[in-house]
Formats: structure tokens, C-alpha cells, sequence
């Protein structure tokens, strides 16, 4: 198995740098190997091949080693090598191998995202460049940080390591969304006190405007079309609701899809520039650069629970406290699935402040214009 470089060059076999990790043991029970991943909390029953295989990487024998043995026992060099591969790669997936990359600080950068600050090491420049427009706040002055990733190419395909476990294998057009899919992941999962809210976050005047809607509802599409009429950008997916009852947004950079682009490009020319990456979900998304953010929390002043309905025009409902605190409850995540007293708590701070609407909407222009009238005062 080589370890290949973006631009191609290869490093010495990938094989040779695998070790079992501190946390697997080797067992046998009623005479049959097994693994056991302390992490994972799982036993992993292994063939006699594969216990041979796991014996030899305790002893330190190379994969040449491995094999050579293998052809001893009668089987054929390539289907030795093919075997040996497919365990290791298996293994390493599990988390039951770990791997000393030697990966230097020369292609690495340090984000900022909600609260998570995170370490990225590539094995290219190229990886490096594909991550930085994902990220509103990051410098390539790595920092300390209790999240450490490893990205590099393997075999045509990138793999994803999360202090050194394995979390993802895509394809390189699929790095950058499924890295942003983890990285939000684990926000929600480390959003407590605060409560995490799925809405877009705007700032205009000292104070926050949030925007919740369905997904394809056009949350990025409208605080785009706002940013263009000054409104600084706080986050367009995730904000957190601070236990005084402000808001945060999560700044990953704007994602659009492709029915966005021709709209969103008439403004914002260097759209056409960026790099198009493919999410899992097989849709294809464009990062765009933000001039205007919004850093730190924020009072709410509005909440706008956006609503795309064919052929009318852009109105906004009122909303009272009771249905406001439904819909910010079922947009928001909680890491153990409970609303907590501290939580609801939050949520009803931010609404003693807060104006709530519903605004129904076929054209994204004037859903803006009334947007914009709405935080100006204007009836």
C-alpha cells in the first residue's frame, strides 16, 4: 500500500508506519482470536490469517515480511500482498491501528469555529488550500489546541484523522464538506450550556438577526443577498444561543448550492472563481468568501422563520412567545436529545428581547428588502 501526495509523489510503503494501537489487545477465548478497541468498546473476532497477520505487527515484521511468510504457507504472492492489504486497511479503519504520518507543520492551519479551535496537518499544500475557504477565522500559525486532525491521501481516496483516530475517507472533491459535516458535529455534541439553534446569524447595528427555516428554505441565499446591503455575517447554518440568551454564529463559510450561483455571482463576481466540492448527499456546493463578519455574541432583536412559497409576495406574519418558543425548540439540538431547565431558560431570555415573524416568500429580493425594512424600524 503506497501513500501517495496529492500531486502524486509517493512516500515509502504506508504499511510500514501502521502500529496497533495503545488501546486494541490481542486475546484468545475458547481459542479464538480476538481484538478488543478499549475506544470503540467492541471485540473483533479474527480468521487465523488475520491473527497471524495482527501477532507479526506486535513482533514489528514489515509487510514484506509478512508476505514472504504467507507464500511459506502455499499461498501466492499477490493474493499474500492483496490479503495483507485489505486487513490493514480494515484495521486501520477501526481505529485498531494507528500511524506516525510524519506529517510537519509546512501544510497546516489553525480554525476557529464556534467554540472548537482546531490543528489541521496535510500531507500537500494543495489539501491545505481546498480547507482554507471553509473557514471565516483561521491563520496558517498553528496554536494549541485539544483538537488535532491529519488529512492525507491514501489509494486515490482521503482519510481524516481525529486525534489520531480514524473519522473519514472520501473522495478529494468530498474532503471540505464532510470535514464541515464532522466539525459541526462535534460542536452540537460540545454546544452545552448553550443551545445550539439551526439558523443563519446577521448583525446589523450591535444587534443579531436570525434567520431558521427548513433546509433548501434559502437561508444562505437571503443573508447573502442582506450582507450585500451591509449586514455583517455571523453564520448561516448554526448559532448558539449563549445562557444570558445572545447569539453566536458558527462561521464556516457560506455553502451554495448550484441554483444559487447565477443569483449570488451577479454580486459577488469571484463566486465563479471558487472550487466546486461534491457533498455525500451527491449535491454540489460553492464556498464564498465573507468580507463582513460578525465575532463574538449578540443581543436577538429578530427572529424570522423563512417560508418560500411560489408566486407571492414577500410578507411577514407576527409570531406570539408561545409559538416562537415551538419553533426555536424544534430547530434547536440538544447532545442528549433533552431540553435542559438552563436551556429553556435561554431560549425565553432571548425571546423577552426578541421580535418574531414568519415571513413567507418567492423572490429572495424582496424577502431582502423586507428583511432590511424590518431591522431598520420601517413598518
Amino acid at each position: 500500500m503506497i501513500l501517495k501526495s496529492i500531486h502524486g509523489r509517493s512516500t515509502p510503503d504506508f504499511s510500514g508506519m501502521l502500529r496497533p494501537a495503545a488501546d486494541a489487545s490481542f486475546s484468545l477465548l475458547d481459542n479464538r482470536p480476538v481484538l478488543f478497541s478499549e475506544s470503540a468498546q467492541k471485540i473483533y473476532e479474527l480468521n487465523q490469517m488475520g491473527a497471524y497477520i495482527w501477532c507479526s505487527l506486535l513482533d514489528q515484521k514489515t509487510t514484506d515480511g509478512v508476505c514472504e511468510d504467507l507464500t511459506k504457507f502455499g499461498l501466492d504472492r499477490r493474493v499474500a500482498r492483496q490479503f495483507v492489504r485489505q486487513a490493514l486497511r480494515k484495521w486501520f479503519e477501526l481505529g485498531l491501528l494507528e500511524a506516525d504520518w510524519g506529517l510537519s507543520g509546512e501544510h497546516a492551519l489553525t480554525a476557529r469555529v464556534g467554540k472548537l479551535t482546531v490543528n489541521i496537518r496535510t500531507s500537500s499544500e494543495r489539501l491545505t488550500q481546498l480547507l482554507i475557504p471553509l473557514f471565516i477565522k483561521s491563520s496558517r500559525e498553528t496554536t494549541c489546541a485539544s483538537d488535532m486532525f491529519e488529512v492525507l491521501e491514501l489509494d486515490g481516496q482521503v482519510h481524516v484523522l481525529h486525534n489520531k483516530v480514524s473519522v473519514i475517507r472520501c473522495a478529494v472533491n468530498e474532503l471540505v464538506p464532510t470535514i464541515k459535516a464532522y466539525l459541526t458535529e462535534q460542536i452540537l455534541l460540545r454546544s452545552s450550556p448553550d443551545v445550539a439553534l439551526h439558523a443563519a446569524c446577521l448583525v446589523t447595528g450591535g444587534k443579531a438577526l436570525l434567520v431558521s427555516g427548513r433546509p433548501g428554505a434559502g437561508k444562505t441565499t437571503l443573508a447573502l443577498h442582506l450582507m450585500d446591503k451591509g449586514f455583517e455575517f455571523g453564520g448561516d447554518d448554526i448559532v448558539l444561543i449563549t445562557p444570558d440568551g445572545r447569539a453566536e454564529g458558527v462561521p464556516f463559510a457560506p455553502a451554495l448550492k448550484p441554483g444559487a450561483w447565477a443569483m449570488i455571482n451577479k454580486f459577488h463576481g469571484d463566486l465563479a472563481e471558487s472550487i466546486v466540492h461534491n457533498r455525500l448527499d451527491g449535491k454540489r456546493v460553492r464556498y464564498l468568501k465573507v468580507s463582513r463578519r460578525a465575532d463574538g455574541s449578540f443581543p436577538v432583536s429578530w427572529i424570522v422563520f423563512i417560508k418560500r412559497v411560489p408566486r407571492v409576495p414577500a410578507t411577514l406574519i407576527p409570531l406570539g412567545q408561545l409559538e416562537t418558543m415551538s419553533r426555536v425548540i424544534d430547530g434547536s439540538y440538544a447532545a442528549d436529545g433533552k431540553l435542559t431547565d438552563q436551556a429553556f431558560n435561554a431560549i425565553k431570555r432571548t425571546l423577552t428581547e426578541a421580535q418574531s415573524f414568519e415571513l413567507t416568500y418567492s423572490n429572495a429580493v424582496q424577502a431582502r428588502d423586507a428583511l432590511v425594512d424590518l431591522c431598520n424600524g420601517q413598518p
